[in-house]
């Protein structure tokens, strides 16, 4: 875990803090075995529909599938590549091909979260940008998290920008601002409208648009790699 943390302890002051979770990671014990395609080949088709157990299966990538040909090896994105749930070779297999596919079903499922807080002291907390960090991970917002010391009224606005850009921000919640309104939490995993797509070297800018009664808050940015 990587922390970064700038405290500024005078009144009206902030401090900035980002931190990454540890990521998570769902596992199945079990590889899948797909269902024999050997009775489709014929020299001419390349293309052929992949399911396991009869239902239709669909790879996360052609690095997921282990594919023998003949009792060899084929090389994923070389002698085969993957679309939705189809499987592509580059040359036809041809009649007595030998084919046997192992999908790889344990998988990670990655996450970060860009953790930002907004501290004013004993003071309301005013409008304007209240700091900058830099990500330094490819991923797609899944969710946003507001946690606030008080109950209150606050608008945020989450920007980004990249190094050639800077110091140019575009929002990214395209006008569906967050809001909360006499409360201390709030989330948002839908996220309607957002520019959710961060890539590594992006600039997030976190401002507030308006604030009554609140002093000190975390925003809270879950990024799926």
């Amino acid at each position: 875990m990587t922390d970064y943390l700038v405290n500024l302890n005078s009144p009206g002051s902030y401090s900035v803090g980002v931190d990454y979770e540890i990521p998570s990671k769902s596992t199945q014990n079990t590889n899948l075995i797909i269902d024999d395609i050997n009775g489709q080949f014929n020299g001419i088709g390349v293309t052929f529909a992949l399911s396991s157990s009869g239902d239709t299966y669909n790879p996360l990538n052609d690095q997921q599938l282990i594919v023998c040909k003949n009792n060899l090896v084929m090389e994923p994105g070389e002698d085969f590549t993957i679309a939705g749930d189809q499987l592509i070779f580059s040359v036809a297999p041809v009649v007595g091909d030998d084919v046997f596919i192992i999908a790889l079903a344990t998988t990670a499922d990655l996450t970060r979260s860009v953790n930002f807080v907004i501290d004013s002291g004993s003071q309301v907390i005013s409008p304007g940008s209240k700091g900058k960090v830099t990500v330094d991970v490819s991923g797609t917002v899944e969710s946003i998290k507001v946690l606030s010391d008080q109950t209150g009224d606050i608008v945020l606005e989450v920007s980004k920008s990249n190094f050639q850009d800077f110091p140019t921000f575009t929002t990214i919640t395209n006008n569906q601002l967050v809001q909360l309104q006499s409360q201390n939490k709030y989330i948002d995993d839908v996220l309607n409208n957002w520019d959710k797509t961060i890539v590594a070297g992006d600039i997030l800018d976190f401002s507030v648009v308006s604030s009554t009664n609140m002093r000190r808050l975390l925003i809270s940015l879950k990024l799926k790699l």
